[in-house]
C-alpha cells in the first residue's frame, strides 16, 4: 500500500466503498458513509481524438475536469468493422490505431485521455477477457494519476465486465442511446449488457424522454438530463456578436447556403435525401461539414455540394452562422427514435430556419422547426424555409435555449458522482 493512503474496506467486487467512522454514541452502532469522490473514470462512448467534442459527455467531463481529476477512456466500440458490411472499414481501423498509439496524454482542458488496448471482437468470451484487460489498465492509470476514491461514468455497454470489477464511490450509466439498435451489432448480446449496466448503476442518466419513461421504474435512480448548449458560442451573427471573419472556403458560394454539420453515419443520415436537397436548392449551395463514416461519392457528384470535412468545435460557429438554413435529414429508424441530437439546440441558438425529419425529442421544439414526416414533406418544408425572413423567429429560437447551460447540467452530474461543487482540480499526476 503506497504511503500516505488510508485503508478502505470494500464490501464485494461491485459494491460501494465504505469507510468506518467509529460508533454512534447514542445507538452504539458503527457509522458508515460513502467517501467523497477524488476523481472520475469515464468509460466514454466516443474517442476523444477523432470524434466531435461537442458530444454531451465531452461537454460534461471537460467541465468536471476543472473540479477533480478525470480519466477519459476512449470507447472500445461494439462492432468490428468488416469489408463489404461496414462503411469505410479500413479507415475506422486506421483511426483507432492512431488513437491507441497516443497512449496516455493530458488534454489542455486538464483531462487525462487514454486509448486502451483491447481485442476488437465482440463475443461473450472476448468481452470477458477485455473486461480484465481494461480493468487492469485503468487500475494502473488511477495509481499514476493519484485517484484513490474514483467514481465511474460509463456509456458503452461493452465495458460491463470492466466496470463490474471496480470499487467505485458512485456508479453512473450514461444511457445516451439504445445501443442494441446500433447497426451490425449482436443485438441479443448488447441488450444483455445493457440490462447488466441498468441493474449495476446507482444512477442512470437519460437524454431521451421516451426511453426515460420506459425504464425509470427498472433502475435504482433515473435522471432525465437532456442536453445543454454553449449558447454564447453559437449565438453569433444575425444581430448577435460577430462570429469572426468569413472563412475563405465560403467566399463566393452561391446563395442560399443550406447547411449540415455533424457525423455522416450510414445509420443516421439519409444520403438520398441529401442528394435531393442539393437538387432542390440549386443553383444555391448544400454545404456539408463533419467526419464521414460512409461513402459520399454520389452526394459529391452533385455540382452544388461543398464538403469541408470536420471543423474544430471552436471554429464551428464561424461556418454555421453563414448557413441560410440548417437541416437534419435523418433516416427513419429505431436508432433515431431513441436519440437526442445535440445539434438541435445548437441550431436553435444560431437562429436560422431549421428543416428536419420528425423524431420524438424534436416535439417540444416543433413550433420553431419546419418538421416533415418523410422525404417528400422535407423538400416541401425546405421550400417554406427558403421563403422565411423573420428576425422575430430568430429571437424566438434563441430564447428557447438561452438558459440551457452545460454548466448547470455538469453541476447535476457532479452531485451524482459525489464531486464537491466548485472544488478546483488539484495539480495531480505526472507528466
Amino acid at each position: 500500500m503506497p504511503r500516505g493512503r488510508s485503508w478502505i474496506f470494500f464490501a464485494g467486487s461491485s459494491k460501494t466503498a465504505e469507510v468506518r467512522l467509529g460508533a454512534d454514541p447514542k445507538k452504539g452502532k458503527p457509522l458508515t458513509e460513502r467517501p467523497r469522490t477524488d476523481g472520475i473514470v469515464c468509460f466514454a462512448g466516443v474517442d476523444w481524438w477523432y470524434h466531435n467534442r461537442g458530444h454531451s459527455e465531452c461537454q460534461l467531463m471537460r467541465r468536471l475536469a476543472a473540479r477533480c481529476p478525470v480519466l477519459w477512456i476512449n470507447s472500445i466500440g461494439m462492432r468490428a468493422p468488416a469489408p463489404g458490411r461496414t462503411e469505410l472499414p479500413l479507415r475506422r481501423y486506421a483511426r483507432k490505431l492512431t488513437s491507441t498509439l497516443k497512449g496516455l496524454r493530458r488534454d489542455p482542458c486538464g483531462m487525462w485521455v487514454y486509448s486502451p488496448l483491447f481485442i476488437p471482437r465482440y463475443t461473450p468470451t472476448v468481452l470477458r477477457w477485455n473486461g480484465r484487460l481494461l480493468f487492469e489498465q485503468v487500475r494502473l492509470l488511477q495509481r499514476w494519476i493519484g485517484i484513490q476514491r474514483p467514481a465511474v461514468w460509463a456509456t458503452v455497454p461493452t465495458v460491463a465486465s470492466a466496470v463490474e470489477r471496480g470499487h467505485w464511490t458512485r456508479r453512473v450509466f450514461n444511457r445516451s442511446d439504445v445501443f442494441s439498435e446500433f447497426p451490425e451489432v449482436d443485438a441479443e448480446l448488447i441488450r444483455g449488457l445493457e440490462e447488466r449496466m441498468l441493474s449495476w448503476a446507482d444512477d442512470v442518466v437519460y437524454v431521451n424522454a421516451g426511453l426515460f419513461a420506459r425504464e425509470r421504474g427498472r433502475v435504482k435512480s433515473a435522471h432525465l438530463l437532456s442536453h445543454g448548449v454553449d449558447y454564447a458560442h453559437f449565438a453569433r451573427g444575425r444581430g448577435g456578436p460577430s462570429p469572426g471573419p468569413e472563412p475563405p472556403e465560403l467566399r463566393g458560394l452561391p446563395r442560399p447556403i443550406v447547411g449540415f454539420y455533424g457525423a455522416l453515419d450510414d445509420y443516421t443520415v439519409d444520403l438520398d435525401l441529401m442528394i435531393r436537397t442539393a437538387r432542390r436548392v440549386r443553383p444555391g449551395t448544400l454545404l456539408v461539414i463533419g467526419p464521414k463514416a460512409m461513402e459520399l461519392q454520389s452526394l459529391l457528384a452533385e455540382p452544388n455540394v461543398v464538403y469541408l470535412g470536420p471543423i474544430p468545435y471552436e471554429e464551428l460557429p464561424r461556418y454555421a452562422t453563414r448557413f441560410d438554413i440548417g437541416i437534419m435529414p435523418w433516416l427513419r429508424n429505431r436508432w433515431i427514435e431513441g436519440c437526442n441530437p445535440i445539434k438541435l439546440k445548437e441550431y436553435l441558438a444560431i437562429g436560422f430556419p431549421i428543416v428536419s425529419i420528425a423524431f420524438p425529442e424534436l416535439e417540444p421544439y416543433a413550433d420553431l422547426v419546419h418538421v416533415a414526416a418523410g422525404p417528400e414533406g422535407f423538400l416541401e418544408q425546405l421550400g417554406r424555409a427558403l421563403e422565411e425572413d423573420s428576425p422575430a423567429q430568430v429571437a424566438q429560437r434563441r430564447a428557447r435555449v438561452a438558459e440551457d447551460s452545460w454548466d448547470a447540467l455538469a453541476d447535476r452530474v457532479a452531485g451524482m458522482l459525489g464531486i464537491d461543487e466548485g472544488r478546483p482540480s488539484p495539480a495531480v499526476g505526472r507528466g
